[in-house]
């Protein structure tokens, strides 16, 4: 069953989303999915890049999912928090199909051999960020996890879950607009906004 993006009940509060670090897979085009690749030079070094800009701001809490590539990302990009573990934002489960090059993905809304399929999926980050952004005041919070989580997110506050992929450690605000929602890459100018 495909559900319509209406359907989750999605907080409609602003927050901000960094998908992990790069890690081999991602640079071999292979789908790690639940599998453990841990971030590379370079995506140690990407995390460790936008951590003077996340320290412009004072965030409410980080949010990680428990797999390792995301949760190093939150440590690196953001030293001074510790990040929570939430177990719906995990990386979806391609099932036969980890190890595989990406371009053998099945369609997005098929469900892989012996895997998750993407409505489960979004259950599960729909209640991940429900519990994530409950008690956002003044502050927002802040989501490290993965591009299939991030597809999620996208699909859930009216994108296309198909569209390109968000790209390793790049700090991406979403807020809700009298329409439905915006989202664009995370700036400086942007976090004095938002903490005005």
């Amino acid at each position: 069953m495909i559900y319509a993006a209406e359907t989750f009940d999605f907080p409609k509060v602003p927050f901000v989303f960094i998908r992990h670090g790069e890690t081999d897979a991602n640079r071999a085009g292979i789908i790690a999915g639940s599998s453990e690749p841990p971030l590379n030079e370079t995506g140690r070094d990407q995390a460790s890049a936008i951590a003077p800009l996340m320290a412009l701001g004072t965030w409410q809490a980080v949010y990680v999912s428990p797999q390792d590539r995301a949760r190093k990302t939150a440590q690196l990009a953001l030293p001074d928090y510790t990040a929570h573990v939430l177990d719906g934002l995990r990386e979806r489960h391609w099932g036969d199909l980890e190890g595989r090059p990406i371009d053998e993905l099945c369609p997005r809304f098929n469900t892989p051999p012996n895997g998750e399929g993407f409505d489960a999926m979004c259950q599960r980050v729909s209640f991940a960020m429900q519990q994530a952004l409950a008690e956002v005041t003044d502050h927002l919070s802040v989501i490290v996890a993965h591009s299939g989580v991030a597809r999620c997110i996208l699909y859930m506050t009216g994108f296309d879950a198909d569209g390109p992929r968000v790209p390793n450690a790049t700090p991406m605000l979403f807020r809700p607009t009298k329409d439905g929602w915006h989202y664009e890459n995370l700036t400086e100018t942007l976090i004095k906004e938002i903490s005005a």
